[in-house]
């Protein structure tokens, strides 16, 4: 063997080996933005299992968020040393035939930073 067939046979496997560390690097975070998709779902769940306990338009209409939107309160939680924030907005559900109906809906946004 040569110095120079030593020099080539080392550049391929630091080529292959610095594939194979991007690889789990990519990996890594890939696995990190699916846990923080899985836990921002159980937030907005939790958050949203919370307005859906305090509608009550029937007998305090002005004491829930669907009808009062000043009682909505944006939220923050830390999950695993990420912070979640959880907003929310209230609407009237439009029909087919574009008329307002007594009907609410309620959209959750949870926004999040990973980590890097």
């Amino acid at each position: 063997m040569t110095l120079l067939e030593i020099i080539v046979a080392m550049l391929i496997l630091s080529l292959v080996m610095y594939g194979f560390v991007s690889i789990f690097t990519v990996s890594k975070r890939f696995v990190y933005h699916s846990s923080s998709r899985v836990v921002s779902m159980e937030v907005a769940k939790f958050f949203f299992e919370d307005a859906n306990l305090s509608v009550s338009a029937d007998v305090y209409p002005d004491k829930n968020c669907l009808y009062n939107e000043t009682m909505c309160q944006d939220a923050n939680y830390t999950v695993n040393n990420i912070l979640y924030n959880v907003s929310y907005v209230t609407g009237a559900v439009k029909n087919a035939s574009d008329e307002n109906t007594t009907l609410r809906k309620v959209v959750i946004n949870v926004t999040w930073t990973e980590p890097s």
